[in-house]
């Protein structure tokens, strides 16, 4: 299993970064600790309930790619886009920490047919992998278009010379489809929708105003079209996938009010130093149905520091900036923003993806 929080070498360059110029917002606080056994051990209080052995034990959600019908569609026709997709979110849910089952294969020249499943059968299929959440496509548009438009005559052209003149053909590709996040359980409950439609133009000089297109070029117009639309992904759905863990120690320097805590994520979850960590606690509440509604509340954030092991490390936490007391099982989970630089080089996200 590929157990890696982001896109490794980028994410650990820009950990590595923060750790070496310092944290921004924990004031004059550093994330290096020198010794750790110079810190005291300090009691904590446990949350209530505190998780089971499995839920401290299970840090990254296990999640597998389904597609569901889409109405008025050819599924042999859609069979080529439906793969990119899945190889997409697979790929996506790989790099932000999460598990996937039955993952396609990574050469892109093996192909296999889509299974196609009903809601309820995708469920199941789900339910029957143990899989945490369901990723569920929906396909709702996937259409070509083209228009010819006839070039500018000047006065002076003759219409013999107007003749050879090309026009401009405008090839557009419009693709539409929607990525259900389903916990998989008793109430197949959508968590979140992210909602994705995005047009691709390309224009030529053509003489011919029917605007033939040649096959490849169409495909790699409609693989253009998916490939940006999921670029919209990485950040608003790549955190719902990102490892969990929990807070299991706290120390504090004797001399001093700096605080650290154990987390129950480390290296193979892909943490590295000066990476950012969300505590978060979990409330309950009963629905009138009678079942149990989980959320989470951030409480405080810390900065990873050099203290980095396989499966744990010590964050960083400013206790000034804490909502509440943090207690012992209480979640951890690595956060980030979006970059600059990808926010102005990257698709315009803000037309494209709706989430519900």
């Amino acid at each position: 299993m590929r157990n890696q929080w982001g896109r490794r070498p980028l994410r650990s360059w820009i950990g590595c970064a923060l750790f070496a110029i310092g944290l921004a917002g924990f004031g004059c606080a550093s994330s290096q600790v020198s010794d750790l056994n110079a810190y005291q051990e300090m009691p904590m209080n446990r949350v209530v309930p505190y998780p089971t052995r499995d839920e401290l034990e299970h840090r990254a959600f296990r999640i597998v790619v389904v597609h569901h019908g889409s109405a008025g569609f050819d599924d042999a026709a859609l069979e080529i886009p439906r793969l990119q997709v899945r190889r997409g979110l697979e790929t996506l849910a790989a790099d932000s920490g999460a598990e996937v089952l039955d993952r396609l294969p990574q050469d892109r020249n093996v192909t296999r047919p889509e299974t196609i499943l009903s809601e309820t059968d995708g469920l199941s299929h789900a339910s029957e992998m143990a899989a945490d959440y369901a990723l569920a496509v929906r396909f709702l548009t996937y259409q070509y278009s083209s228009s010819w438009k006839k070039p500018f005559k000047f006065l002076w052209e003759t219409p013999e010379d107007f003749a050879a003149k090309p026009g401009t053909c405008t090839h557009t590709v419009d693709v539409a489809f929607d990525v259900e996040v389903v916990e998989v359980g008793a109430t197949g409950a959508i968590k979140k929708t992210f909602a994705l439609a995005h047009k691709v133009e390309q224009r030529n000089k053509d003489l011919d105003t029917a605007c033939t297109i040649a096959p490849v070029t169409l495909s790699v117009l409609f693989e253009t079209a998916i490939d940006e639309s999921i670029r919209c992904l990485p950040f608003p759905l790549g955190g719902l996938l990102a490892p969990r863990g929990h807070i299991t120690s706290h120390r504090k320097a004797p001399e001093a009010d700096r605080h650290l805590f154990r987390i129950s994520l480390g290296s193979s979850q892909g943490i590295v130093p000066g990476a950012t960590i969300e505590i978060r606690r979990e409330e309950r509440a009963m629905r009138p149905n009678g079942e149990v509604s989980l959320t989470e509340r951030v409480i405080a954030v810390g900065r990873v520091s050099d203290k980095v092991m396989t499966e744990k490390s010590w964050i960083v936490v400013d206790l000034s900036k804490a909502t509440s007391e943090v207690l012992k099982g209480d979640i951890v989970r690595p956060t980030e923003t979006e970059g600059l630089l990808a926010s102005l080089s990257g698709p315009n996200c803000g037309s494209m993806l709706e989430i519900r």
